[in-house]
């Protein structure tokens, strides 16, 4: 039997647009005696395997937005014809060198393909930021808790019980206002390029905002 006739899924292709979205994988255990509940040093380094990504690896995403240990690469043209398996397999293993280069240690990400309507392209990005916003507001108020003397356990079990404005009013209550928080922890990190120069933007607007609409329908279009 021929070894090429095995690759049943080798020739599945699909359409621009298209999101490869990269989570890391056993991040939480590699990330212990970082700063809590944000690292600014792995957020570079996310940011760093991310713009190599876009300049180096020959792919040619138009956008990556990216949040804790998430990667969303949107592709307008496809390289390789589409060919699903390669797409997610080098994406995947390219960031993970990369980030592992620039952490010093072995990490790994995996990546899933996301197919797209031009239409839905904003929509699915300001998903991705409530999302970022959520995991800002989630992890303030489980280290909080922790920090009082509450075990992981206690303080997920009250986290769960509370809604995200409960939770705000918990911290301000606390002397925490969130939204005093840097604004890559509550927007993510957004990179593009524009003007033949990647822009690598820290403090991005909220993407349904005038601001954010008008931003990438420029980079869409």
């Amino acid at each position: 039997m021929r070894e090429d006739s095995l690759e049943i899924y080798s020739a599945l292709r699909v359409r621009p647009p298209l999101i490869l979205r990269a989570d890391g994988r056993g991040f939480r255990k590699a990330l212990d005696g970082s700063k809590k509940p944000y690292d600014e040093h792995f957020a570079r380094s996310m940011a760093a395997a991310s713009r190599s990504f876009m300049e180096d690896s020959g792919l040619s995403p138009t956008l990556a937005f990216l949040f804790s240990d998430e990667v969303n690469l949107l592709f307008l043209d496809l390289p390789f014809n589409g060919r699903l398996e390669k797409l997610d397999s080098i994406a995947a293993s390219y960031l993970s060198s990369a980030l592992s280069l620039n952490r010093g240690r072995i990490l790994a990400m995996d990546c899933r393909a996301l197919p797209l309507c031009a239409g839905e392209i904003g929509e699915y990005l300001s998903q991705c930021q409530d999302e970022a916003w959520r995991n800002h507001v989630f992890s303030y108020g489980f280290y909080a808790l922790v920090e009082e003397g509450r075990t992981h356990g206690e303080a997920m079990g009250l986290l769960r019980g509370m809604k995200e404005s409960q939770i705000h009013e918990m911290l301000f209550e606390r002397g925490l206002n969130l939204a005093h928080n840097p604004a890559w922890q509550r927007r993510g990190v957004l990179l593009y390029r524009e003007d033949g120069s990647l822009v690598e933007e820290w403090a991005p607007p909220l993407f349904r905002s005038m601001e954010g609409v008008a931003l990438l329908g420029r980079l869409i279009s």
